[in-house]
């Protein structure tokens, strides 16, 4: 087969033609810029592989014809067995080093890759404004543009109706069905994992459920919300400066990508020389200032240095509550004559949340956050294609992230109740309990020191076999470590449960030390995967990757195997894949501390003379070592199309997620001690143990007993530029149904609401839920690019949004006695009216959201460059002031109202 014909359907798989392509590459340790024709090939032994649509390389025996930026002919060889990389420059691109900065006509908009990858690269980060990852990926199908708030922290969702997807102002979903979700989505940046898994800042995780909201305050001035452990990384905290390329991919991913079950999202950042750049960006009560400057080095190297600071507020008249956030990169690129690449980043960062207690509230909660972190990263690869020869592993890549963290948490608020009680014995036993003063200031602190350590290394190579199969394998492993050192979770005397009456009982809570109660998390992973391509002599092309992954996860197994595969026939191409993927628990979840339970058994007082109370503890090991990896079975099917005017994506999927985390109800019975007290004058009375009792009482543990599915269409569309218009304009669309439920067998229990002389307890079935979201959004982008303008509209349209809930089974499936025997009723005796105390009070099925509704909103952006360095941009959300209401007249939370932003940036 002729070069030419391998190029010209290599590049068709790709979704375009090579043919006087600008492109960039090294050679003989030398960058060369300039022009590649297909028409000036050898049609000697030689293969064009291609990573992307901005990515290729050629190995084997080439000549290529080239002609450099001073327009003079060169002749590339290469030699069996070596590789050639290049990058291919958009048309428009400026030559490196110009003071001029015209917009590149690159991806105005996301668009999806080869299976279920979707890119958002260059023009597209700035198709919304955009203070951190968060934003950008408000612009990906099933999204939507949020209201702007930054005081809250934002996670991010895929293909699902549980909650809202990033969140936003107010809407921050709490519990399992969502939890799971957002818990699921790994972080990658140049390959290493960035890892919430050791975030432990919470106060009562012996006694929540694994997807409780922390620290958090609603003032007069805003809503504050900090980053939550079991949540995923807090995009709030990755700045957009240096990132060239996102890669989010909602499906199956390649065997190498570990720890999740959502999705993934890997964050590509680039060193090169660029001159210095200030940005200044501005919108509602936030503001951002940042500068960024690459250097070029000598032999091949480059240096990016950058530093970020953003501010903000939720409420702009007043500062009652507010986020700071700092950040400093420096990232260095080197490419050696002798096959080896490195790219050593390092960043340091600190971000500050502030709920300050309003002047005229004088009760009100006052919480601090301050949250510092050093991560360290290493990208190195070596070329093994030295010399003509030819192994059979090409490459050897290693990746190696380090990141440390101090986080402290304070959580204040004044209390006036009198002197109350309260339990401190880290023992069971009977005991004399201190109090409280009668007024003081409660004070709860959390504070830990997360250690992340990452590592993959993986050996690649390549193969052609006789028939033009071609088999690009790879072979690897990874490494995650993770601990706390913290000291953990304290505070002022009875800063959790306190007693006002002797007879009373609670889950209470004790100083706990992260550093001498937490064990590091540790996982392994080995992994092989091979990309298999075939093109067959009718033109067709056939794509199939894949994987098997094996995880030990906490002493825990997982064999995962992956496949995507693509069948392309000209225009039109189906694909299909399917994989399991795990996500391990984190030390959140796992280390929760023991389980206190604290019973009054008296309180005594004679003013002027003693108090004595009379308190009984018991002790329950909290930490849940046998917690299991959740586990998600994902399918999709597809097909594409590729239109004279478009190209059009239409995707099917049915995600399951398994062994999820979730909150069981236990029952639990102790030995109420029986005392007799001596009360004699004015001295502390005494008390003599004279007997136990039985009495019941529930706590909560984390497990493995959460189920639920995702099925559902996505749509996107990306549509040629109109050159006669110079516009350019995206369309995606989303339907999904969402269902989720605890495992059989985990029930509700709970007490009756009238005392019942027969049952302690009643046991319910659990509540199932369900969901459905469909959504769509467009974009219209107006692009003068000789004249560096951008003009672009967003639409958003919130086609559907319902969420049903049930009506309770007022009926109980058991009981539990006083004597703690615990009995089932068989399914025809439910409804018996011996068991009326027990019946719950009915509650109506209620459907809720959007569901005869549609609302449409519409956003603007106007992006100028002028030649003297300046870049301007105005956004505008809710151009038109639209109000959003459903159908009951309430104000659509969703619905993001009028807000106005800039930015500006000047290169020098």
């Amino acid at each position: 087969m002729k070069l030419s014909l391998l190029v010209g359907v290599a590049f068709l798989a790709a979704g375009g033609f090579l043919s006087a392509q600008k492109v960039e590459f090294y050679h003989n340790g030398e960058l060369k810029r300039g022009t590649i024709n297909t028409n000036g090939y050898s049609p000697l032994k030689c293969k064009l592989i291609i990573a992307d649509q901005f990515k290729m390389s050629f190995i084997g025996q080439c000549e290529i014809n080239f002609r450099n930026e001073k327009n003079k002919r060169e002749k590339i060889t290469l030699k069996d067995g070596e590789e050639l990389k290049l990058k291919i420059i958009p048309d428009k691109e400026s030559p490196l080093g110009k003071s001029e900065i015209r917009i590149e006509g690159v991806q105005l908009t996301a668009r999806k890759k080869q299976f279920s990858e979707i890119a958002i690269q260059q023009e597209a980060l700035q198709n919304l404004q955009s203070f951190s990852l968060g934003d950008v990926l408000q612009q990906l199908p099933g999204q939507y543009v949020q209201q702007f708030d930054n005081t809250q922290f934002k996670n991010i969702v895929f293909r699902t109706a549980s909650g809202a997807s990033v969140t936003g102002s107010g809407n921050i979903p709490g519990g399992d069905d969502f939890g799971n979700r957002a818990f699921g989505v790994q972080l990658m940046v140049n390959d290493i994992a960035l890892s919430n898994n050791e975030n432990m800042q919470s106060y009562d995780s012996a006694n929540s459920g694994p997807f409780g909201i922390s620290f958090n305050t609603t003032t007069n001035g805003g809503n504050l919300t900090p980053s939550q452990p079991n949540y995923g990384v807090d995009l709030r905290e990755i700045p957009t400066e240096n990132i060239e390329s996102i890669e989010v991919i909602q499906g199956v991913p390649d065997a190498k990508y570990g720890d999740l079950t959502s999705g993934l999202i890997k964050v590509t950042t680039i060193a090169k020389a660029s001159p210095l750049r200030l940005d200044a960006s501005l919108r509602e009560g936030t503001y951002q200032v940042g500068l960024t400057k690459g250097f070029k080095l000598k032999n091949n190297n480059a240096l990016n240095v950058s530093v970020d600071y953003m501010n903000s507020l939720s409420d702009p008249r007043t500062s009652l509550v507010g986020y700071d956030r700092t950040n400093v990169n420096f990232l260095w690129s080197s490419r050696s004559k002798n096959g080896f690449t490195n790219k050593l980043s390092a960043s340091f960062s600190t971000n500050t949340s502030k709920g300050k207690r309003d002047p005229d509230d004088l009760d009100g909660m006052i919480i601090n956050v301050d949250n510092k972190s050093f991560s360290l990263g290493n990208n190195i690869s070596y070329n093994f294609y030295q010399n003509g020869r030819k192994p059979f592993f090409r490459t050897i890549n290693a990746d190696v992230g380090i990141s440390y963290s101090t986080q402290l948490t304070e959580r204040r608020y004044w209390l006036n109740q009198g002197a109350r009680p309260y339990g401190n014995s880290t023992t069971d036993g009977v005991y004399y309990a201190p109090y409280t003063p009668p007024s003081y200031e409660n004070q709860a602190f959390s504070e830990g020191k997360p250690l992340n350590i990452f590592t993959d290394v993986s050996v690649n190579g390549s193969k052609i076999t006789t028939s033009k199969w071609v088999h690009m394998y790879s072979i690897g492993a990874n490494f995650r470590y993770g601990n706390n050192f913290g000291k953990g979770r304290y505070g002022t005397a009875g800063q959790f449960t306190t007693f006002s009456a002797a007879g009373q009982g609670s889950n209470g809570m004790r100083d706990f030390n992260y550093r001498d109660n937490v064990f590091a998390t540790k996982q392994y992973a080995f992994y092989i995967q091979d990309n298999i391509t075939k093109a067959f002599a009718n033109k067709h092309i056939l794509k199939t990757n894949l994987g098997l992954r094996y995880d030990l996860q906490n002493s825990f197994s997982t064999y995962s195997p992956r496949v995507n595969t693509s069948y392309q026939m000209g225009k039109f191409s189906v694909r299909g894949g399917f994989g399991l993927t795990s996500k391990a628990p984190s030390l959140n979840q796992i280390y929760t501390a023991p389980r206190y339970f604290d019973f009054l058994l008296g309180d005594y007082r004679l003013p002027g003379y003693y108090s004595a109370a009379i308190m009984q503890t018991v002790v329950t090991p909290g930490d849940n070592a046998n917690l299991k990896p959740s586990r998600s079975w994902k399918t999709e099917v597809g097909v594409d199309y590729r239109f004279p005017f478009a190209t059009v994506n239409l995707t099917a999927y049915y995600n399951r997620l398994f062994d999820g985390f979730t909150t069981a109800s236990v029952h639990k019975i102790m030995d109420k001690a029986k005392v007799n007290v001596n009360i004699s004058g004015t001295n502390v009375p005494t008390f003599e143990i004279v007997g136990t009792e039985k009495f019941n009482y529930l706590q909560n543990r984390i497990v493995n007993g959460y189920s639920s599915v995702d099925k559902g269409l996505e749509l996107m569309a990306s549509f040629k530029k109109i050159e006669a218009l110079n516009l350019v304009i995206g369309f995606n669309a989303s339907y999904v149904e969402t269902s989720g439920h605890k495992d059989e067998g985990l029930y509700k229990i709970s007490a009756p609401a009238i005392v019942d002389k027969d049952y302690e307890y009643g046991i319910y079935n659990d509540s199932r839920n369900k969901s459905s979201m469909a959504r769509a959004s467009f974009s219209f982008d107006y692009h003068l690019a000789s004249s560096g303008l951008i003009i672009g509209l967003r639409t958003d349209h919130f086609l559907s949004d319902r969420r049903l809930n049930g009506a309770n089974d007022i009926y109980p499936i058991g009981y539990i006695k006083h004597d703690g025997e615990s009995q089932m009723i068989p399914e025809n005796d439910r409804t018996n009216p011996k068991y009326q105390g027990l019946f719950l009070k009915p509650s109506e099925e209620k459907l809720s959201g959007l569901y005869n509704k549609t609302l449409h909103n519409i956003h603007l952006r106007v992006t100028k460059d002028f030649l003297s360095g300046f870049r301007l941009s105005i956004y505008v959300s809710n151009v038109f002031n639209l109000k959003a209401y459903d159908e009951r007249g309430t104000v659509y939370g969703n619905f993001t109202s009028t807000s106005f932003g800039g930015n500006i940036s000047y290169r020098f």
